[in-house]
């Protein structure tokens, strides 16, 4: 198997329990056989594309969260998508404004904001 998908596996079992879901539980919502979840989890199945949009639909999260490689998990962006995915609807909201003020701002880090 490849590493994205045991890397897929792994935010899977990580969002459900975040989420206090069992397998049984991810596998009712996503019309999936909880044995499968569990497979997929421990990465001895690959998912097919309809599988993870099921498994992905079901925990509230983008499909393409879970099919971040490997490599791209540690990049600013898979960091800041990992925190968005166990964020709470609220806290998204809260996020993307606060996003959306520091993007708009024009703020660059290492901006001398000193008077001259």
């Amino acid at each position: 198997m490849g590493d994205s998908f045991a890397s897929a596996g792994e935010r899977i079992r990580i969002l459900r329990q975040h989420k206090h879901l069992t397998q049984e539980q991810l596998g009712e919502l996503a019309g999936l056989n909880p044995s499968y979840v569990g497979q997929v989890e421990r990465g001895q199945r690959t998912p097919s594309v309809n599988v993870i949009h099921a498994i992905a639909h079901a925990l509230g999260v983008d499909p393409g969260f879970l099919l971040l490689s490997s490599g791209k998990t540690n990049s600013p962006i898979g960091n800041l998508m990992a925190l968005i995915a166990l964020a709470t609807p609220e806290q998204v909201e809260l996020i993307t404004k606060i996003a959306e003020t520091v993007v708009s701002s024009g703020y660059q880090i290492g901006q001398d904001h000193t008077d001259k």
